[in-house]
């Protein structure tokens, strides 16, 4: 993208943004280059504005049958580590750890 080109967003230029963007914001805090760049090149494509979600952490799923299978195995085997457990059962070794 040139810098002169002229963006989706009220007809100014990619200078012209930065430079607006630094008055509102302290130098400091302003969005760097790069920033401004990605956000006026999803600006111009529809819909693109919304962050892709896919990249978040997926959140942790505890289902009675996963605890209640956790505890029965805990309560047969409790000398068995934590490790095979985990192993056995599928689970992470901090859910075993949260639940035993």
């Amino acid at each position: 993208m040139e810098e002169t080109e002229t963006d989706h967003f009220g007809k100014c230029t990619f200078k012209k943004t930065v430079r607006k963007l630094r008055t509102i914001f302290s130098r400091n805090e302003a969005p760097s280059a790069p920033g401004v760049r990605k956000f006026l090149r999803k600006g111009r494509e529809p819909g693109m504005l919304m962050d892709n979600i896919s990249h978040l952490r997926a959140r942790p799923v505890r289902t009675a049958e996963r605890i209640a299978a956790v505890a029965q195995s805990v309560r047969e085997n409790p000398r068995t580590s934590t490790r095979h457990t985990a192993q056995q059962l599928k689970v992470s070794r901090t859910f075993l750890r949260r639940i035993a």
